[in-house]
């Protein structure tokens, strides 16, 4: 059997559909997000959701250290807040890069207009080859029925329609 190569791999998992999350931490008061596709329910007894991080990102460092993130589910128009979390290269800061957050109950920042988030306190973190899979439990949570989720499917965005 040969093996297969990563282009390969890549196209594959690009005809799968998925919603569009950032994941958000706060720790001695800077924060930092990033955006996630690789996220997941995992157990509802107790709640659960894993997503996963990129080594060497800052959030592999940061979301063992404060305990804690928050994922927001992106809602259809916020295309513009998954690109710019899924730049490489920021520091983390203050503010959630000047985009508008609100706090639940952990106090990561939440990204306002989201169809729904998460607010997780850190259960594990567990290696996965050239990523860390991070497992939250879920002590808050919020949707709004009124808006349909940004999606991502062939290296591009859609909506329901």
């Amino acid at each position: 059997m040969s093996p297969v190569d990563a282009d390969t791999f890549k196209d594959a998992l690009a005809s799968w559909a998925s919603g569009v999350t950032v994941l958000t931490t706060e720790h001695e008061g800077q924060v930092y997000g990033i955006t996630a596709s690789s996220f997941s329910t995992l157990s509802m007894d107790p709640l659960l959701v894993l997503v996963c991080i990129q080594n060497g990102n800052h959030l592999e460092r940061m979301v063992p250290a404060s305990g804690k993130f928050a994922v927001s589910v992106l809602a259809t128009g916020q295309d513009d807040i998954s690109n710019h979390f899924a730049i490489s290269g920021r520091d983390p800061g203050p503010e959630l890069d000047g985009f508008d957050t609100f706090t639940d109950q952990t106090g990561c920042p939440i990204v306002s207009g989201a169809i729904a988030h998460l607010d997780c306190e850190l259960e594990a973190v567990v290696p996965g080859g050239d990523h860390v899979i991070a497992l939250g439990r879920v002590v808050g949570a919020a949707s709004d029925p009124d808006k349909e989720p940004l999606m991502y499917f062939r290296r591009g965005y859609h909506g329901l329609d």
